[in-house]
């Protein structure tokens, strides 16, 4: 028999033998991958009852926490601000945010001069911040309304202070956080105002002439009151002139 006859039979035998080595080697993986899988649903199956419902309590309450907690929109904005641009000096003012909200109070304590404590409300919207404040200076109530917005964690815009009906200021500001420990703050101290005693009334110089005139009658009464008969003996008895004898003096 040739040599190219032999070959060709042990090239059927080699393939043969590699095909069935790889679907054997096929065949183990699928054997072992199912083996992994009945082990894990095994393992399942023999955990505790008391086991298996705490874990699903567990997934369940770590899902409604997630469902619960508010998406945070806009920058945080809960700090102690200092404002300037507005007052001589700077205008210290806390800020609670609320979502967008806005809620706080301000105060100004200038040296030498008299101290403000007001009310802050406003919003945020993305970058845009709106402020209200009122405060009471010298018992006139002052409206100062900011319109800024937040860059580099400092608030720069425009305000407009307006009081009894009228703008009387307007102009730009600029604000920037000093203390993120908004409990630390503190209102100024504000004196009370001062009441006013009234004076006492003064007596007019009108009044006291017409007090001396209402004696001088009186007085002129009272000397009328005594009449000097002598001055009218000619008049007095019968036959006489009666005529301006005062009464009473006749016969």
């Amino acid at each position: 028999m040739s040599l190219r006859y032999m070959i060709i039979p042990l090239l059927l035998a080699l393939l043969t033998t590699g095909l069935s080595l790889g679907q054997t080697t096929d065949n183990a993986s699928i054997v072992d991958d199912n083996s992994s899988i009945e082990a894990a649903l095994d393992l399942n199956a023999t955990l505790p009852a008391n086991e298996s419902a705490s874990m699903n309590e567990t997934e369940n309450a770590t899902a409604v926490a997630v469902n619960l907690t508010p998406a945070i929109s806009g920058p945080n904005l809960n700090y102690i601000w200092q404002f300037s641009g507005i007052e001589a000096g700077p205008i210290t003012m806390v800020l609670e945010q609320n979502g967008n909200d806005l809620l706080g109070r301000a105060k100004y304590e200038p040296e030498g001069g008299k101290a403000w404590n007001a009310d802050v409300i406003g919003s945020v919207v993305g970058e845009k911040v709106d402020l209200t404040m009122s405060a009471l200076k010298d018992n006139v109530l002052i409206i100062t309304r900011f319109s800024g917005i937040l860059a580099n964690e400092d608030i720069s815009g425009n305000f407009t202070q307006a009081s009894e009906g009228k703008v009387i200021n307007n102009g730009t500001f600029n604000a920037m956080w000093i203390n993120p420990d908004t409990s630390s703050y503190t209102p100024a101290t504000v004196e009370a105002p001062a009441v006013a005693t009234p004076a006492p009334a003064e007596v007019t110089s009108a009044a006291q002439p017409a007090a001396a005139a209402v004696n001088t009658t009186a007085v002129n009464k009272t000397e009328k009151r005594f009449v000097d008969v002598h001055e009218y003996k000619d008049k007095i008895g019968p036959g006489g002139d009666l005529s301006g004898i005062p009464p009473g003096m006749g016969v």
